[in-house]
């Protein structure tokens, strides 16, 4: 059957580009077949060696009847919203891969690439009349890949000090480390202050040595980023004691405050409130950092303090929106990678809050998590130019495999981690853990990253 969106490609100069059927049939690639006005395949194959595709369709309209091909462990085809379909392929030789999804005639489709290590890809009924086209690629309507994508939002009122920030590792955060982390091209620095440490009673507040940390900033030229730290890994609590009863011990080893409790919620408000009253209006104060939104709490612990995701998504629409109006001239940086019981709601609260200044990201620059690759990076994609990103190279980046052949090193090295997050993830700030020595034999640090962000000190 004939591609009726192959129309379209004409008219995306510089999204896409082809010069025709081949000549030789490939043997392998990402095939995408449009089989009628509602009904679309893809299907990846490889002849020789292990192949792998990571990828994001967006549209304008509902996806919906979504069918795996073939997937095995690894693989994933899943909605990410109900607009926002991702896709990540393993194949081995000899192997295909592949999904099928129906979208309403007249819908808007776009396919962009999130890291594919150069899978062609080809549009057509088989491979043999395919003809190759380059990611993003407008499969259904000539705009489907532009409007709304592409660039930063418009920084209005707020403070927009877009770059590299190095974040001091806990138990490494001295203002005389902090001193080290000057470097050419740094913005920022984004220190981690546990609540408990904020607010050690109710109501009464100890913001002492936020104020200490943004006196230090001024008078070195650097700003601030305060992490409210309400989960820790080890045997600590982020907890003021008056919240205990609402801060269950977590599968990692720390605790994990129930965000979704209503006075929880109401508490932190509270404190991004007194926050703001002192600090919003200093020049050195970028804004307040979430942590992420997983919460590695055992459904057991998640069902005794009354979870639903649906709880999960309405507290945090609330303490992002109020955390906004606390701060009206400061950036509030939302942390998000997975969200327990529907993934999805990640995008529900991204389209509540994206026109309120509010930065959205995620502590992992990974490219080859194939969670990360399917769950939470195309959500960097659906919102990229309509919200700030932000993305974080964290203790576990430094020592990230190469997942495929073709590359120089075994880890993914500092330039590549940048470059992915510039290009796949689209960041506006990019977060560095200032990691001196890893605890894995030849991984990368923080001093192997320092050459990235003196070259490329904006992105």
């Amino acid at each position: 059957m004939k591609f009726c969106a192959m129309m379209f490609l004409s008219l995306s100069a510089g999204i896409a580009s082809f010069a025709g059927a081949q000549s030789v049939p490939p043997a392998s690639g990402l095939l995408i077949t449009q089989v009628n006005s509602q009904q679309w395949r893809i299907r990846m194959t490889s002849a020789t060696s292990i192949s792998r595709f990571s990828g994001v369709l967006e549209s304008d309209m509902p996806i919906t009847g979504v069918q795996s091909f073939q997937l095995e462990n690894g693989d994933s085809a899943k909605l990410a919203t109900a607009n926002s379909l991702g896709a990540t392929f393993a194949v081995w030789p000899g192997g295909t891969d592949g999904v099928d999804f129906t979208l309403s005639a007249g819908a808007k489709l776009c396919l962009r690439d999130t890291g594919s290590s150069g899978v062609p890809i080809y549009l057509g009924a088989t491979l043999q009349d395919a003809i190759p086209v380059t990611a993003p690629v407008a499969l259904a309507s000539a705009d489907a890949c532009t409007g709304t994508t592409g660039g930063p939002p418009p920084p209005g009122p707020r403070k927009f000090h877009v770059g590299h920030w190095i974040v001091m590792d806990r138990g490494a955060e001295s203002q005389a480390l902090m001193q080290d982390a000057i470097r050419p091209g740094v913005v920022g620095i984004v220190k981690r202050y546990t609540w408990l440490s904020l607010e050690p009673t109710q109501g009464a507040y100890q913001f002492s040595t936020i104020a200490s940390d943004l006196a230090w900033a001024a008078a070195n030229g650097m700003r601030l980023i305060v992490m409210i730290e309400d989960k820790t890994f080890v045997l600590e609590r982020p907890d003021p004691p008056y919240l205990d009863a609402y801060t269950p011990r977590n599968v990692a080893g720390g605790y994990t405050m129930a965000r979704w409790s209503p006075t929880v919620v109401t508490r932190f408000n509270a404190l991004i409130k007194a926050l703001g009253a002192q600090f919003d209006k200093n020049n050195n104060f970028e804004g307040i950092a979430t942590q992420e939104t997983a919460l590695q709490l055992d459904s057991q612990t998640l069902n005794a303090f009354g979870y639903t995701p649906e709880k999960y998504r309405d507290s945090y629409i609330n303490t992002l929106t109020a955390s906004t109006v606390s701060l009206p001239t400061s950036r509030v940086f939302w942390f998000m990678n997975f969200l327990v019981g529907n993934q999805a709601y990640i995008g529900s609260i991204a389209s509540a809050v994206a026109s309120t200044g509010v930065v959205m990201g995620g502590p992992d620059v990974r490219p080859d998590d194939q969670a990360l690759q399917s769950r939470t990076y195309p959500f960097y994609t659906q919102f990229y130019g309509k919200m700030p990103l932000v993305g974080q190279v964290e203790n576990s980046c430094y020592s990230e495999p190469h997942m495929t052949s073709g590359y120089q090193t075994k880890d993914w090295t500092m330039p590549e981690l940048f470059a992915y997050a510039r290009n796949n993830m689209h960041v506006n700030y990019m977060f560095w853990v200032r990691i001196t020595k890893s605890s894995l034999p030849g991984a990368y640090t923080w001093a192997d990253a320092l050459p990235v962000i003196a070259a490329h000190p904006t992105f």
